[in-house]
């Protein structure tokens, strides 16, 4: 998983703090003694060349039973592939120059060759290529990609040797050991690190990138202390059954913080990995691989959990910071510091967030939305869009 400098060099991008500590709501907001701004990392590596031939044979994991780890690596190790992105020519100040090259992860989902990656391992590329683990590479085209969730679906026209099922991420509990495979540091193919599920339900905000200048939030993420390193991003994480259970996609190396005295100083974090749960990449895979849009409703968000719905006297649900012009929730009155609690009469929550929800749905589809604002409850019709 690389950071988005594009997936060719392996820097630190610093952004906001993530939300491992619950903070600002618009105009509610918490004093705090110490302001931390967190150093989140995508996991890309520079790539190295190896030869091209496709995979051959066919199998699949018997994921009925739970197995040791060395099963699970010697099972699932064959679906895992290195994805490597030829970018396009970057413009610069003397004219268009050679784009880089980075690699990621991603792993194989059906028997016609669909393979599951990030979408900042494939963004912006000018070819693709998947190296299997065996070392035979294949030259892969993007099936379809979606930004705002960080997933993508990309294509082989070769046998593969080995699929993978998704399991339930929604039966996770922290403290369940989880295993991470893939491409550490671009070099290191198929390396296998296990840890355990250390918290559920993150918000993580992704590096700035070319579309999003801001970055995308991403909710309802798995935090693990499974060592995840550069070239990482969109490998699978498993549970002991050889199903993936997410989509291996940030970490973070630590944070810098000032106090009330405006003195600087940086903390150092180990073990602070985050993947996107499987219940989310599942119904967006199925998607993508059919290469259709997403629902899309135009808002960006801030999940309120119940920590903080306690704490400011507020609903559980999706606190909006903006809406887009022109979108579907503009058209429909949805306004700035509303909370949608539901949509089509699925609760808005740590466990299903509004991004999941939404996806569930279809383009032109019209849901209820049920909202809060300054103290009243209300239903709006909203016919949704597709994602641009």
């Amino acid at each position: 998983m690389n950071n988005r400098s594009r997936l060719g060099v392996l820097g630190l991008v610093t952004v906001a703090v993530l939300a491992l500590i619950f903070g600002a709501l618009g105009g509610y907001v918490a004093g705090k003694n110490a302001t931390p701004s967190t150093t989140i990392i995508r996991q890309t590596a520079a790539s190295t060349g190896t030869s091209t031939t496709p995979a051959s044979s066919v199998a699949s994991i018997d994921s009925t039973a739970p197995m040791s780890w060395v099963q699970v690596a010697h099972e699932a190790g064959p679906a895992v592939v290195t994805v490597i992105n030829q970018l396009k020519p970057q413009q610069g100040l003397f004219g268009y120059s050679p784009g880089g090259t980075g690699e990621g992860s991603g792993f194989v989902i059906d028997h016609k060759g669909d393979i599951v990656t990030n979408n900042h391992v494939v963004d912006q590329a000018q070819s693709l290529q998947v190296v299997f683990a065996n070392g035979k590479k294949a030259n892969a085209q993007l099936v379809r990609a979606d930004p705002l969730r960080d997933l993508a679906v990309v294509h082989v026209s070769v046998p593969v040797t080995t699929v993978l099922r998704f399991g339930d991420s929604n039966a996770l509990q922290p403290g369940q050991p989880v295993m991470a495979i893939g491409s550490a540091l671009g070099q290191y193919r198929n390396t296998v690190t296990a840890g355990v599920v250390s918290a559920l339900g993150r918000t993580i905000q992704e590096p700035p990138g070319p579309r999003f200048s801001a970055g995308v939030s991403l909710h309802n993420m798995l935090q693990t202390d499974t060592a995840i390193n550069q070239g990482n991003s969109g490998g699978p994480l498993l549970n002991d059954r050889g199903e993936v259970v997410g989509v291996n996609t940030l970490i973070s190396r630590g944070a810098q913080q000032t106090d009330i005295f405006g003195a600087g100083s940086s903390v150092v974090a180990e073990g602070l990995g985050f993947a996107i749960p499987s219940s989310t990449v599942s119904n967006v895979a199925a998607r993508l691989v059919q290469n259709k849009p997403s629902a899309f409703l135009g808002v960006q968000y801030h999940q309120i959990n119940q920590q903080e719905a306690t704490y400011y006297n507020l609903p559980i649900g999706a606190y909006i910071n903006t809406v887009r012009p022109n979108s579907p929730a503009s058209r429909a009155g949805l306004h700035q510091r509303d909370i949608i609690t539901k949509i089509g009469g699925q609760p808005i929550n740590d466990t299903y967030s509004l991004e999941q929800v939404v996806a569930e749905h279809t383009p032109g589809q019209t849901v209820a939305v049920t909202m809060w604002r300054s103290g009243k409850t209300s239903t709006r019709k909203v016919k949704l869009g597709a994602t641009p």
